[in-house]
C-alpha cells in the first residue's frame, strides 16, 4: 500500500489521464463529446486542496480508512435492507416484522457513512469515475435502492399496527427489485475498478 500510495504523487493529473486512455478507451462518439465538455470541470475538481490532499497524503492509512468505511457503510445498508427483503419474500417465516423496524436506524447510518466515503473517493480521482457509464449505472441502481426502501419503510414499518400484516404482492415485488438492485449496484461498483472494457466483461461474467 505504501509503494503504491508513494508512487502516485510522482504523477500529474495530466499522466494519469493519458495514462488511463492509453491502457482503454472505450468512449466513442457521444462518449467522447461527453469527454471534451466535462474535462475543464473534472480536472478543476481533480485539482482542488481536498482532491490533492486525499490523493498524495503521506498518510498510508487515510486511503484504506475511507475505503474500510465504504465497505462499512455498504454491508449495514445493503445487509439490513436484503434481510427484511428476503422476509418478505418468505425466508425465515415464523420471525415477526415488527423488529425489523430497529433495524432501520442502522441501516439509515451505514448508508450515510456509505455516501460520505463514496464522495470522497469520487473526489480522489473524478476524471476517472465520472467519465464511466458504469459509474453511473452503480448510482442510479442506489438511487432505486434507497427510493423502494424509503416505500417500504413507509408502507409496512412506520405504522406498528401494519408491521405484521400478511405481506402483500406489490411488497414482494419491491423486495425482488430491491435484492435486484443491490446486485446491478455491487457489480456496476465492481467495475469500476478496472477501465479495461475486455476485463470488465471477464470479471462480470467469468
Amino acid at each position: 500500500i505504501q509503494t503504491y500510495l508513494t508512487s502516485k504523487t510522482r504523477f500529474s493529473t495530466a499522466d494519469r489521464r493519458n495514462c488511463r486512455e492509453s491502457v482503454g478507451n472505450r468512449g466513442i462518439g457521444l462518449a467522447s463529446v461527453a469527454h471534451t465538455a466535462m474535462t475543464p470541470f473534472l480536472e478543476w475538481l481533480e485539482n482542488t486542496a481536498l482532491s490533492t490532499t486525499l490523493r498524495d497524503s503521506p498518510n498510508i492509512f487515510l486511503y484504506p480508512t475511507i475505503l474500510a468505511f465504504h465497505t462499512l457503510g455498504l454491508a449495514f445498508f445493503v445487509g439490513i435492507s436484503s434481510a427484511i427483503a428476503l422476509r418478505l419474500l418468505g425466508v425465515a417465516p415464523t420471525l415477526p416484522f415488527a423488529p425489523f423496524k430497529k433495524l432501520y436506524p442502522i441501516m439509515w447510518t451505514g448508508f450515510f457513512f456509505n455516501a460520505v466515503s463514496g464522495t470522497l473517493l469520487l473526489i480522489i480521482e473524478p476524471t476517472r469515475f465520472l467519465l464511466m457509464f458504469d459509474f453511473y449505472v452503480k448510482l442510479a441502481a442506489i438511487t432505486a435502492a434507497v427510493y423502494f426502501n424509503r416505500r417500504l419503510y413507509v408502507h409496512r414499518f412506520r405504522n406498528e399496527a401494519t408491521a405484521d400484516v400478511p405481506v402483500t404482492g406489490g411488497e414482494k415485488a419491491i423486495a425482488v427489485a430491491i435484492l435486484f438492485l443491490w446486485g446491478v449496484s455491487i457489480t456496476a461498483g465492481r467495475l469500476t475498478a478496472y477501465d479495461d472494457g475486455f476485463v470488465q466483461r471477464q470479471t462480470a461474467f467469468g
